[in-house]
């Protein structure tokens, strides 16, 4: 497991370092900190990105690459900056769903407003009652 980054706090301060990126990101909350840090990190990824495109364009005129790696870098892009970002927080035992604040706008009645919604997470289910009563559920074998 590589390590990104670490947001630690001195003398009352918020710090968030990333020496693979030779960031340093001081705020007075944490999460000033960590926002001002993910656009930062983001910015980075897009401009690494589009860098690589234009030295495999540069590439392709001479043969030493093909437009498959351009579309395949073109499709890995579209994957990370042009999908509304999602995660899976944990906190404690219970795991949430986090959704970026345009997602939350696009399925208010799952988020009502809430950056998290509960995420039901099979592993930590002790027994199979919730397939008690379901229609369709074959629970005679179990």
């Amino acid at each position: 497991m590589d390590i990104v980054g670490q947001l630690m706090t001195d003398n009352g301060r918020y710090t968030f370092r990333s020496d693979t990126l030779n960031l340093r990101v001081t705020g007075d909350f944490p999460e000033w900190v960590m926002a001002a840090a993910a656009e930062m990190v983001g910015i980075v990824a897009r401009r690494e990105v589009d860098s690589k495109i234009d030295e495999l364009q540069a590439l392709v005129e001479f043969g030493e690459a093909s437009e498959i790696e351009i579309d395949s870098i073109k499709y890995d892009a579209k994957e990370r900056f042009e999908i509304i970002p999602q995660c899976v927080v944990t906190m404690g035992r219970t795991d949430y769903r986090w959704v970026a604040p345009e997602g939350r706008a696009k399925h208010c009645a799952t988020f009502d407003g809430n950056p998290v919604t509960r995420v039901h997470d099979m592993s930590m289910t002790r027994n199979d009652s919730f397939l008690d009563n379901e229609n369709g559920v074959d629970t005679s074998g179990h």
